[in-house]
């Protein structure tokens, strides 16, 4: 029997359904714009567990502290001198409001494990220590090492992506565990969310006409938009992601109903092409809120700071990490297609060559009743275990 097939029969399907259980039993959310955490919410909690299971395999496990309370943390196994392959993820989930029972329950029940994460993306991370616990079994050397990293906060700004190249040790190779249905994804968009604010002249209602009200003046704003929205999917895009996109998110404005409000704001997010930067986005935006004002000289605006500058992902078709996952997908029966993913991740920011490639469906993360099947979990640790193998033996 060759090494793999003796790998593979060491895959515990069982193992790989309690650890997911556990770690959904751990409330991860991220906190968002809080600056406190409740006393049991929040990453820490999540990245406590996993260096404890991370120190269990001989994977020496480093916690860098991204901001109080939100570590990343990784471990590196034992190996050669060869590739270092990154089996990569989130440790943060979004909240729980509108959740039909208990978010954190961890159920079993009819081939599925529920609760806030086992999707999104804590079922992924069940695999990859599966594929670090049946290498460490083995007692086989390898050539190269594996990696398992835990990033905070992908759910909102993703601080710790942006800082773990400077802080986590350099990889070859990344699998991101997002939810995929276990199909390839080598692109997808990057992410630009921008706050624009409007500004008028406050007075009371009663003599509105003496004032200048900034809702007013960002529905301009918004129906300009609509047009850019038109024309960005009218021009020539990438071959697999497109063009891009924009959306009107979130509007503030007003403190009373009798007050003409003299500040609106208005987030915007702009789903970004790999043939473009965010720099050129950005000016874009300046020269769509100009473009307004040279033609109303009672507009004035400002574009703030980015709330989210996260880049695409357009990893070569023919890149090993690609490769690989082609062959792990023929040899396991699985899609070897390699697609666009349609949502954001960390995976840009890492700055290591990436594919996004999990167990479970997108449709099913950031619902009230998220749930990843058994099977798909199963599939995924003989799949990571192939790819590693191919990476890094």
């Amino acid at each position: 029997m060759k090494i793999s097939d003796e790998l593979h029969a060491a895959i515990d399907l069982g193992r790989i359904v309690e650890r997911t259980q556990q770690m959904v039993r751990l409330p991860s959310v991220n906190p968002f714009e809080s600056t406190r955490l409740g006393p049991v919410e929040g990453e820490a909690l999540f990245a406590d567990w996993l260096v404890e299971q991370l120190d269990h395999l001989g994977y020496e496990p480093t916690r860098h502290e991204v901001v109080p309370e939100r570590p990343n943390v990784w471990g590196v196994g034992p190996g050669g001198d060869g590739p270092i392959v990154m089996l990569g993820g989130h440790l943060d989930t979004v909240g729980v409001e509108g959740y039909s029972g208990d978010p954190f329950s961890g159920d079993l029940s009819e081939g599925r494990v529920y609760g806030r994460g086992s999707c999104d993306m804590k079922g992924a991370f069940a695999c990859f220590l599966e594929v670090a616990e049946v290498l460490a079994s083995s007692g086989q050397a390898l050539p190269g090492r594996l990696m398992i990293a835990g990033i905070a906060d992908e759910e909102a700004a993703m601080l710790g992506s942006t800082a773990f190249p400077s802080h986590g040790p350099a990889a070859d190779f990344a699998i991101i565990g997002e939810p995929t249905e276990l199909t390839i994804c080598t692109a997808h968009l990057g992410q630009y969310a921008v706050p624009i604010r409007t500004f008028g002249r406050a007075v009371h209602s009663s003599i509105a006409s003496e004032g200048l009200n900034a809702i007013e003046q960002m529905m301009k704003v918004v129906s300009a938009l609509g047009e850019y929205r038109d024309e960005l999917h009218a021009r020539p895009g990438h071959a697999m992601c497109g063009s891009g996109s924009v959306n009107a998110g979130v509007i503030r404005g007003g403190n009373m109903v009798s007050i003409v409000p003299d500040l609106c704001e208005l987030e915007v997010d702009r789903r970004v092409s790999p043939l473009q930067t965010s720099a050129e986005v950005r000016g874009e935006l300046v020269a769509l809120l100009e473009s307004i004002a040279a033609h109303d000289h009672s507009f004035a605006w400002e574009l703030g700071a980015p709330l989210v500058d996260s880049g695409p992902l357009d990893t070569p078709l023919d890149h090993p990490v690609v490769l690989a996952a082609q062959i792990a997908a023929r040899r396991n029966e699985t899609p070897d297609d390699a697609v666009a993913f349609s949502g954001s991740t960390d995976a840009p920011n890492l700055g290591v060559p990436a594919i996004i490639w999990g167990p479970g469906s997108l449709s099913q993360a950031h619902t009230i009743d998220e749930y990843v099947e058994v099977s798909q979990l199963d599939s995924a640790a003989h799949l990571y275990l192939d790819a590693v193998l191919e990476l890094i033996g």
